[in-house]
């Protein structure tokens, strides 16, 4: 499935969900070795990219690859409840810290650097600051970056499809409870639902005209 060449690990990091009108935030983190090339490698590319099938089917790679012991990874959810509670850029920066730690331990602390898509600039628990590298538009460019974004989504639209089955009027197959004018006309008719993110403005909104 792959060579190895170098004991020592990098890990890479991405979150999906962000931007969302509801649900988690999903954080991802996957530790591959340094100069070796995995089965999933020349099938990486930017998660948004890619079909789901595709995507899924780069998901049970990567499983495969850390129940051989050759990678190692891990996603944090973080609710919308404590998104609401500690706002978005906080809820993330929790969820990438989680699973940064669970990651660590897995790999014995034995890593060069940590790099994340984005421009956040988070500090993290035990990790120091020289240790971590923010790439903007990662996702976009550099594979293993993709394979945390493909794990953080995957991961997330699993868990979004079963709450869709929870909530159907929201049409979740639709608009992937993302800002659509669809999403905003289901929510006008039938209010947010206790998964949405109230203090987003335009639910917050929604649920200020439904009190007058």
């Amino acid at each position: 499935m792959c060579s190895k060449k170098l004991l020592h690990f990098a890990v890479w990091v991405d979150e999906a969900g962000r931007g969302a009108w509801a649900g988690p935030v999903v954080a991802a983190a996957c530790a591959l070795q340094i100069g070796t090339t995995y089965s999933f490698s020349s099938l990486l590319a930017d998660s948004k990219k890619l079909s789901p099938k595709k995507r899924d089917m780069i998901f049970r790679m990567i499983q495969e690859a850390m129940s051989s012991g050759i990678c190692f990874w891990w996603v944090w959810i973080i609710s919308s409840e404590i998104i609401d509670q500690v706002g978005i850029r906080e809820a993330n920066r929790l969820a990438m810290e989680q699973a940064i730690h669970i990651v660590k331990n897995q790999i014995n602390s034995q890593y060069d650097t940590i790099q994340i898509d984005g421009r956040d600039n988070y500090r993290f628990r035990d990790v120091g600051s020289n240790q971590v590298q923010y790439i903007i538009r990662g996702d976009t460019f550099i594979p293993e970056i993709q394979a945390a974004s493909i794990l953080a989504k995957v991961s997330r639209d699993h868990l979004m499809e079963d709450l869709a089955k929870v909530y159907p009027e929201y049409r979740f197959d639709k608009h992937k409870w993302y800002g659509t004018r669809l999403h905003e006309q289901l929510l006008a008719q039938y209010l947010p639902s206790n998964i949405h993110r109230i203090t987003y403005a335009p639910i917050k909104k929604l649920i200020v005209e439904s009190w007058l």
